[in-house]
């Protein structure tokens, strides 16, 4: 996807040049979020550049990023990845981060995200948008919820580090 254009918002792929606004929006997530009571690390900018420049950028890209703009100012980003849902044989893009910033939300922006990554993943052979939200986000659940999204209560979401 190269760009498309909803009234003055830009929904584009992000490009190594970006990483510096996804980080800073990236940050205002983190800060978002533990003022909710997310137990959250303290947050690195250099550091989490670098991260997002070597697996976005890097010999294997493991993820891309969606960036929307008002007239050249970031105000959101996506991140997604593809993968495989086992449990019903399905390709599936799998958006890793949504944020949309403070004075922008409630204006469509997210749900124009959500639409794109649905329209990437119909031309990638996926069938599935997947995501994590955060229980106590209740903001984003109650988006979520109204998009019609359904939550997986019967599965927890594991990580182990390698």
């Amino acid at each position: 996807m190269n760009k498309t254009v909803y009234d003055d918002i830009i929904i584009r792929s992000a490009e190594r040049d970006d990483m510096s606004k996804i980080v800073k929006m990236a940050a205002e997530f983190v800060d978002y979020l533990s003022s909710l009571g997310e137990p959250r690390a303290n947050f690195d900018a250099e550091t989490n550049l670098e991260k997002l420049l070597k697996h976005g950028f890097g010999a294997k890209p493991l993820f891309s990023t969606l960036i929307a703009e008002n007239n050249g100012d970031a105000v959101g980003y996506a991140i997604y990845s593809y993968g495989f849902w086992a449990d019903s044989f399905q390709g599936t893009i799998f958006m890793t981060d949504l944020f949309v910033r403070q004075t922008w939300r409630s204006q469509g922006i997210g749900q124009i995200m959500i639409e794109e990554l649905q329209h990437i993943g119909r031309n990638n052979d996926c069938e599935l948008l997947m995501w994590t939200v955060w229980n106590d986000n209740s903001l984003a659940r109650k988006f979520y919820d109204k998009l019609g999204a359904i939550s997986l209560d019967d599965e927890i979401f594991m990580k182990l580090d390698i």
